[in-house]
């Protein structure tokens, strides 16, 4: 075995073995949290599944008459995403999560190039598993050390959306017919845990709607460079504050496409304090 060669195992298992020390000072650090974090966490999760459920005594009382199928299934999708976010969260910030993964993988790392530097040889299988491991324990410490960034920067930084943004129903996918000239309502909930202050609510259709003004808000084109959505029409609401689990009724006049066909309505959020989320709801155009 070359020298080079020699001292980057060398290096893997210094490494390793500063990883490995690192490892509970972080878990020390995030069981101040993990204490906290399961009430928390678990009340968002709660006050979640509770909406959904009402939600879903709506839908289904429209499937008849509105693409209720779809926007449960959306409405369901939506919160096992959310629900398995939340316990990936607190997987991390557990013994396991901090300590176990990324201690393991780092003993495995260091074995591996160890054995790499008393036999002097380079074993294809023990270099890739030393390499591996090492990879896969970094990443699970840097995963712990950002779950636990996020729970000491609460409520400053919420970890689940502070906003819902639903049709009246309930749902995020509503139909209508071609051409039609509607008055939409849209429904924004603050599920944060603090007042939005000086939020800003946009809906941004494309090209193919007409927004039609009214006094309740300002439409603006995205047309300046770097916007996200170019070309499309935004309509945009102010509200001075936003207070905590209130809802919000937005109401918008618009004509729809004349092409039959489904339309996601990207809807910009930013807020004081609470900064910048983005949502989306679904209008399907059919006859």
């Amino acid at each position: 075995m070359s020298e080079v060669i020699a001292q980057i195992f060398i290096l893997i298992a210094y490494l390793a073995i500063a990883l490995m020390a690192v490892t509970v000072p972080t878990y020390a650090i995030s069981i101040s949290y993990l204490a906290r974090e399961p009430s928390k966490s678990m009340g968002d999760l709660k006050k979640r599944r509770k909406d959904l459920g009402q939600k879903l005594d709506q839908l289904k009382k429209e499937l008849e008459v509105k693409p209720g199928v779809e926007a449960i299934e959306g409405e369901i999708s939506k919160y096992k995403q959310e629900e398995a976010k939340l316990k990936d969260r607190l997987g991390c910030m557990s013994a396991k999560g901090a300590v176990a993964y990324p201690f393991g993988s780092f003993m495995v790392a260091l074995l591996s190039a160890s054995y790499n530097i008393y036999m002097n040889t380079v074993d294809l299988g023990a270099s890739l598993l030393s390499i591996g491991a090492m990879a896969f324990g970094i990443y699970r410490l840097g995963k712990t050390l950002v779950c636990i960034e996020r729970a000491a920067l609460r409520p400053e930084e919420e970890f689940l959306p502070a906003f819902r943004v639903a049709f009246m129903s309930g749902a995020t996918i509503e139909r209508f017919k071609p051409g039609e000239q509607e008055e939409v309502t849209l429904v924004v909930t603050n599920y944060g845990k603090e007042i939005a202050e000086n939020a800003s609510i946009g809906f941004l259709f494309p090209p193919q709607f007409e927004i039609l003004p009214k006094a309740a808000y300002s439409i603006t084109k995205q047309d300046t460079p770097g916007v996200d959505y170019p070309g499309y029409y935004g309509a945009f609401f102010d509200v001075p504050v936003f207070h905590m689990d209130i809802s919000g009724i937005f109401k918008i006049l618009a004509k729809m496409p004349d092409k039959s066909g489904s339309y996601d309505i990207p809807v910009g959020i930013r807020a004081k304090r609470i900064g910048k989320s983005e949502h989306r709801l679904r209008f399907e155009i059919a006859s």
